[in-house]
């Protein structure tokens, strides 16, 4: 397996963490157990805010990127929590680098231009090279449920497919994927 990997599943695996607190940055502790060490949970903590979170060699710890997931509260009970096996629903290893890119939206009113809302959005974008699309691509970007793993830094994330045409040649094609990774 790869260092960075893709999980889905067309129904996600209900999981009841019970009560989460904000360890320290980028670390979370749950009262109940949130798999085994590698495994991906997503925690939806209200309608505007979510988590992805990789587990920890403690199965009731677990690390996410503080940098996307911003504003985690320092206690709380997710209203869901959904279970990504990084054993059973592997859906793509073949990713040797991936880029971060970050889009920026700021409102602004008046002649003086004071801000009034900034907005991020993240995309995941992974490396270019050649691929197969029917029974590879075609599955990881029609699953409903996706998550992206990087096993390196302990962080993972929330991701769909945005919009793309691939033109194959033998089932071939060689193009970057784009993942539009969801903060909420």
């Amino acid at each position: 397996m790869s260092d960075y990997n893709f999980y889905g599943v067309t129904t996600p695996v209900a999981l009841n963490t019970g009560p989460c607190n904000l360890f320290t940055t980028g670390l979370i502790q749950s009262t109940d157990p949130m798999g085994n060490a590698g495994d991906v949970v997503y925690m939806k903590i209200s309608d505007t805010e979510g988590v992805v979170v990789m587990v920890g060699e403690t199965a009731t710890r677990g690390t996410f990127d503080p940098n996307i997931y911003t504003n985690i509260p320092s206690s709380f009970t997710p209203l869901a929590a959904y279970y990504f096996d990084s054993n059973a629903d592997l859906l793509h290893s073949d990713v040797s680098t991936y880029r971060l890119e970050t889009n920026v939206s700021i409102s602004t009113y008046s002649e003086s231009y004071r801000t009034y809302n900034t907005s991020f959005e993240y995309s995941l974008i992974v490396d270019d090279k050649r691929r197969f699309f029917n029974n590879d691509v075609k599955t990881l970007i029609s699953t409903p449920w996706v998550v992206f793993a990087d096993n390196c830094n302990s962080v993972a994330y929330l991701v769909s497919f945005g919009e793309d045409t691939f033109v194959t040649l033998n089932n071939k094609f060689k193009s970057s994927l784009t993942f539009n990774i969801a903060t909420r």
